[in-house]
């Protein structure tokens, strides 16, 4: 496996996904930019890390609306903008790292060694997780499941030129239904030796 290697892990919600992207990250000894993205950017330009976590994975609004809470007509596209310089930076100069979502494997189409991975999982399972993970009922981890999935969709379909669930788009999907988290990450450490022989 070569020293430098970005791994981009889309999820279905429930799938572990993002556990998944955090032990990877530690078994590849780099940085995971998941939630913490959102401080980051906030950081870098002097903006409310509150007013982002607003735009992060969430569908665009219509424009009257944004203009009816006094925002903006395009603070969201300028944010995504901000977010994907923010991941082709981290793609410049670190080695290694993991990120979550967010389109980063659109803002990295042109990374060699970029790799996109969709995690996924059995309905049951995920739902399981999601009622485990916020204390819910079975109703509401479906209605979260539905949400989630909907607004990481319109994100995606919004800012990429693919669609979000079309698999041709991603190197390798992992189901976490069976094999869990340590399963799904050792799967995925041995894509990236079959991907990059050294």
């Amino acid at each position: 496996m070569p020293q430098k290697i970005i791994v981009h892990i889309s999820r279905d919600h429930g799938s572990k996904g993002s556990v998944i992207a955090e032990e990877l990250a530690k078994v590849l000894n780099c940085n995971i930019y998941d939630d913490s993205i959102i401080d980051a950017i906030a950081k870098e330009n002097g903006l409310d890390p509150e007013v982002l976590k607003n735009f992060d994975e969430k569908p665009r609004r219509s424009l009257l609306y944004r203009l009816s809470q006094g925002g903006s007509g395009d603070a969201q596209a300028q944010f995504v903008e901000k977010m994907f310089d923010f991941f082709r930076n981290i793609a410049e100069t670190e080695d290694r790292a993991v990120i979550v979502g967010r389109c980063a494997g659109e803002a990295l189409a042109d990374v060699d060694y970029n790799v996109n991975i969709f995690v996924t999982a059995r309905t049951g399972f995920r739902i399981q997780n999601v009622m485990d993970a916020f204390d819910l009922s079975f109703e509401e981890a479906e209605r979260r499941i539905a949400e989630v999935d909907r607004d990481r969709m319109r994100f995606h379909e919004t800012y990429s030129k693919s669609r979000w669930q079309t698999f041709e788009n991603y190197d390798l999907i992992v189901n976490t239904t069976d094999i869990g988290i340590d399963g799904a990450v050792k799967m995925i450490l041995e894509y990236l030796d079959l991907r990059f022989p050294e």
